[in-house]
């Protein structure tokens, strides 16, 4: 094929080669503003030539493949850097949150409710007879169980609310991993006939939205199919199989084929599941124990000083004195049943009817009499029960006074012509029993007023017995003075640290309650700040990433409208070739 028909024929396919390039360009130019678009740009090379008329001879032009302007290295390192950014912005939400529910500037911090505490029991001690001093303490303590409850609940939120985001993480996941596959068999279905781009951008933004709640890592098989697996290796997607995620429980499980389930829970490291992961076993429980220790280090201290002290009054005839803290085996499964040095003992004192005349009984944990053998951690309620009024019958020789066991509590009942008290409590079971103690429960979340005191003021306990003489005056401070001096004092409080997959740790610390409390909300602002930086610097690295991206794949209209210029400059000149052979044709004709 050769002359005229060379130059039609050379002429068509550069019109159609021009026209083909036009419309790659406006399919760009009108993408302009899709996320996750990759510009594409036509490859125009030269046929083959063919030998006419002794010469080789050029046939024109032809479209080879329109190309997809991405770097594969660029796309990989945005994925993984996207993936540690979601997970840290997801981090400093809640951090941020929780930095909020700890707001030290507010007249409701816990901060202050100490500080209006311990100036309670200042005040009684200035007055300890005073009703509206004993008023107003029974409402700052009630005001700092609140404040424990409060802040315990609104961290059980924020890990409710966790909860439900995993959940929809999980299904968000699933759905991502089943367009994949869709995508993959529409890919490799197109492909026959020439590169699916646009399905491969749709392919790729999706790779980037899975990235954003899972780390994972992505590989193209020769055939154009992807495979898309954690970077712990549990396979999402194959092809066009996929295998999906679900929630157990707190447990997040793979599904693999053939009714296989593995827990990945701690195997997920990057993405929103990576963040709410992360706040939800390592994060939230610290500072939920750390506050639990507070609280239970603020019930004990207070509670040890207070069951040893007496009121404006002691315990009347006819009343009972029941323990808040309830056991059904032996007495070291109490609450603070650890707590309790069973070589010690307390002292028991019975009066009269009218409070006078009293006499001690000294209650020893190691009291061995009659087949009643001394009381340990394994000893019962009943046991214990039984030691105290033989000790009071035989040892001291006294009556008016009784031990049972009530609802799994212990319980001292005064009979109708007698009163007690007690003091001097060297092994600490009146505390770990809860009776005649300020507080109940034994952490942030179930930290109450003493029942008791709520109908009983005159029970808040600010003066002791005199050990030597057996009186008490409505007047005495003592144990009122000691209670504002305990937040001078140090004490023994857990410090829990919490890694994903492995078992809570604790060490004791010996500190004030109070600095103990500024060392836990500093920990929060420091945790809230670290985390921020690490957020605002990885959101530097994904904007230079997507700049460097951009600068490959983006579409530039500058670009594209010179690129429309050549092509139509191309198009024109090629139609003045199918012209030009026209009037030859016509020449040609005419001559003959």
């Amino acid at each position: 094929m050769g002359g005229i028909s060379l130059v039609l024929n050379a002429a068509k396919d550069a019109l159609m080669s021009q026209q083909y390039a036009i419309d790659v360009t406006s399919h760009n130019v009108a993408n302009v503003n899709t996320p996750g678009y990759s510009r594409q740009t036509p490859i125009l090379s030269s046929k083959l030539p063919a030998p006419y008329a002794g010469f080789i001879l050029g046939r024109g032009v032809e479209l080879n493949e329109i190309v997809r302007n991405t770097d594969s290295f660029i796309e990989t390192r945005l994925r993984e850097r996207n993936g540690t950014l979601s997970a840290m912005t997801e981090e400093e939400v809640y951090l941020q949150a929780l930095e909020g529910v700890f707001n030290e500037s507010s007249g409701r911090s816990l901060s202050t409710q100490f500080e209006n505490f311990w100036n309670a029991w200042q005040d009684l001690s200035n007055n300890p007879s005073g009703d509206a001093e004993r008023n107003a303490l029974y409402e700052m303590g009630a005001l700092l169980a609140q404040s424990f409850n409060d802040l315990s609940g609104d961290m059980d939120q924020f890990t409710r609310e966790l909860k439900l985001s995993l959940e929809a993480g999980v299904d968000k996941v699933n759905q991502i991993t089943a367009e994949i596959a869709s995508i993959n068999e529409q890919i490799v279905s197109m492909e026959v006939s020439g590169q699916a781009n646009d399905l491969r951008d749709k392919r790729n933004a999706l790779l980037n939205e899975l990235s954003e709640y899972i780390d994972i890592k992505a590989f193209e098989n020769d055939d154009g199919n992807m495979m898309a697996m954690t970077t712990s290796g549990f396979t999402l997607v194959d092809k066009s199989a996929t295998y999906q995620l679900s929630i157990d429980g707190n447990d997040i499980k793979w599904e693999g084929s053939g009714d296989i389930e593995v827990t990945i829970t701690d195997k997920i490291s990057g993405g929103k599941l990576g963040g709410w992961l992360n706040m939800r076993d390592e994060i939230l429980p610290k500072y939920e124990a750390d506050l639990s220790a507070l609280a239970q280090a603020t019930i004990w201290e207070v509670n040890k000083i207070h069951s040893e002290g007496v009121g404006l009054d002691v315990f009347q005839p006819g009343q009972s004195l029941t323990g808040s803290y309830t056991t059904t085996t032996t007495l070291s499964a109490l609450s603070f049943g650890g707590e309790i040095d069973f070589s010690g003992g307390f002292n028991l004192w019975i009066g009269d009817a009218n409070g006078e005349n009293l006499q001690q009984v000294t209650v020893d944990l190691t009291y061995v009499n009659g087949g009643i053998g001394p009381i340990t951690g394994a000893s019962s309620l009943a046991e214990l029960a039984a030691s105290i009024n033989d000790q009071i019958t035989t040892a001291a020789g006294l009556t008016g006074v009784t031990a049972s066991v009530s609802g799994n509590t212990l319980a001292l009942t005064a009979d109708g012509t007698h009163t007690f008290a007690l003091s001097g409590d060297t092994s600490d079971i009146l505390a770990a029993l809860g009776g005649n103690t300020f507080f109940e429960g034994s952490n942030a979340l179930t930290m109450e007023m003493n029942s008791l005191l709520e109908s009983n003021k005159e029970f808040i306990a600010a003066g002791v017995i005199d050990s030597a003489t057996g009186t008490y005056a409505a007047g005495d401070n003592t144990n009122a003075l000691s209670m504002a001096n305990l937040q001078y004092g140090n004490v023994t409080i857990q410090r829990w640290t919490y890694e994903r997959g492995q078992a809570a740790t604790s060490r004791d610390v010996n500190d004030t309650l109070e600095n103990y409390l500024h060392s836990l909300v500093g920990s929060i602002g420091i945790e809230s700040q670290s985390v921020s930086r690490a957020k605002d610097y990885n959101q530097v690295v994904v904007d230079q990433m997507n700049a460097t991206r951009d600068s490959i794949s983006a579409v530039s209209l500058d670009e594209e409208m010179t690129n429309l210029i050549k092509y139509q400059q191309g198009y024109t000149a090629a139609a003045k070739l199918i012209s030009t052979a026209d009037e030859m044709f016509q020449t040609l004709l005419a001559t003959r």
